[in-house]
């Protein structure tokens, strides 16, 4: 009976998420807000642009195990999460990244770049959990080592509780204890 309850449970958590409603956490007060579905495009008109961790030349970029810059290709198409000044926040792979203006025009469903509540990483190694405390399960790579995001690092921040930032982050949602990261905007 148990192990039945788990499951509709569980079920019925799927549900919401596909219907983008939310569900409150029965030990606390959870806000969200609900995010559009339409997207909108950069188009990158450089060769080597460097994709930073931040909205500025003083963030670090992304780099290969080896080193290497990863830039994507002139002409290619990145999802357009926001604006921070003269910079696009972007979807790069599975991860948040920034390109400057100059490199990349919009383009897609929208003309108008809309800006979203942001998180910033504060602490190294910092946990992503799968609901808002410490008795959930933490994001792990295939070998079962934790996977966190950089320091200084910024998330879109889609609903919060008194603890806990709700982030996305890698194709998924997740929550950082709000001693470990700050809101930018």
């Amino acid at each position: 009976m148990e192990k039945l309850s788990l499951i509709k449970r569980m079920c019925m958590c799927l549900v919401v998420a596909m219907c983008g409603v939310v569900a409150a956490h029965a030990n606390s007060t959870v806000k969200f807000d609900i995010v559009q579905q339409s997207k909108t495009y950069v188009t990158i008109t450089g060769t080597g642009v460097r994709m930073r961790y931040g909205p500025g030349l003083n963030y670090g970029y992304y780099k290969d195990a080896r080193g290497n810059t990863m830039s994507p290709k002139k002409g290619e198409r990145l999802e357009l999460l926001g604006q921070d000044g003269d910079w696009y926040e972007v979807r790069f792979g599975q991860d948040v990244a920034y390109v400057f203006k100059q490199y990349a025009t919009v383009s897609g469903t929208k003309t108008k770049v809309e800006n979203v509540a942001m998180v910033q990483v504060t602490g190294v190694g910092v946990r992503l959990r799968l609901g808002p405390g410490l008795n959930y399960d933490y994001l792990k790579w295939k070998d079962g080592s934790t996977r966190a995001p950089k320091k200084g690092e910024r998330l879109v921040c889609i609903g919060e509780t008194s603890d806990w930032y709700k982030v996305k982050y890698a194709n998924g949602v997740y929550y950082i204890f709000k001693q470990y990261a700050k809101k930018v905007r």
